[in-house]
């Protein structure tokens, strides 16, 4: 969680930039401010690193509802803004709000309010439809961010609920830079969440079938 902390600065940035005769650039700051001796108050957050997992977030029942859900969804390849063809080899369906997965937008906004105290982020609720995610024989996700351009700067904490049972498939490991991996995070609806801007990938499947699901929760930019 955030807490404030004052902190001495070695050095404080001008608050004003003014351009003094012959092109000078005049730096100012707050009156009787030092700018090499000033104390402020700033925030700390711990958690910004960190990754939280969720074991039997949701019921096998559930997953199964999400995955029969998923499976009568129009599928399309998963692709990246950036990168080749090769980078992501998935296929995804987009599960938009209607009646029959009202109950779900509602289970995962409990989840991701619950998760974001946590992080002490702002969020506002989802902008994307929730993917579900099919990954088979050597298919993967390289390393990559949720966190990009466009609408997509506005994500700050993403989720991926693993809907398939440990045992239908091999490799298809959820891997994050300078973490260990999880390997609760495999069981039947168990749910990992973590800021959108941390690198992760999905390693290749080696044999089976991994079924996921995965929203991205949205809020005032990071400033």
């Amino acid at each position: 969680m955030p807490t404030s902390t004052a902190h001495n600065f070695t050095y404080t940035f001008p608050t004003r930039l003014e351009a003094a005769a012959g092109g000078v650039l005049s730096l100012g700051w707050e009156p009787n401010l030092d700018p090499f001796k000033s104390s402020h108050i700033t925030g700390s957050n711990d958690a910004l690193q960190t990754i939280q997992l969720y074991q039997a977030a949701l019921s096998p029942e559930e997953c199964r509802a999400i995955i029969a859900l998923g499976e009568a969804t129009p599928r399309t390849d998963g692709r990246v803004e950036l990168g080749d063809a090769a980078y992501r080899v998935s296929h995804i369906a987009w599960l938009e709000p209607q009646p029959q997965t009202h109950w779900l937008f509602h289970k995962l906004g409990a989840l991701f309010t619950q998760a974001s105290q946590h992080y002490g982020f702002e969020l506002t609720g989802f902008v994307d439809a929730l993917q579900y995610t099919v990954y088979g024989a050597e298919q993967h996700f390289d390393w990559h961010m949720d966190l990009g351009p466009g609408a997509t700067s506005a994500r700050k904490l993403s989720m991926t609920i693993q809907l398939s049972a440990n045992e239908e498939y091999s490799g298809g490991q959820l891997e994050f830079i300078n973490a260990p991996a999880m390997q609760e995070a495999r069981a039947m609806g168990a749910a990992t969440f973590f800021p959108s801007y941390l690198a992760h990938r999905v390693t290749p499947v080696t044999s089976g079938v991994r079924r996921s699901l995965v929203a991205w929760a949205c809020g005032p930019t990071f400033r």
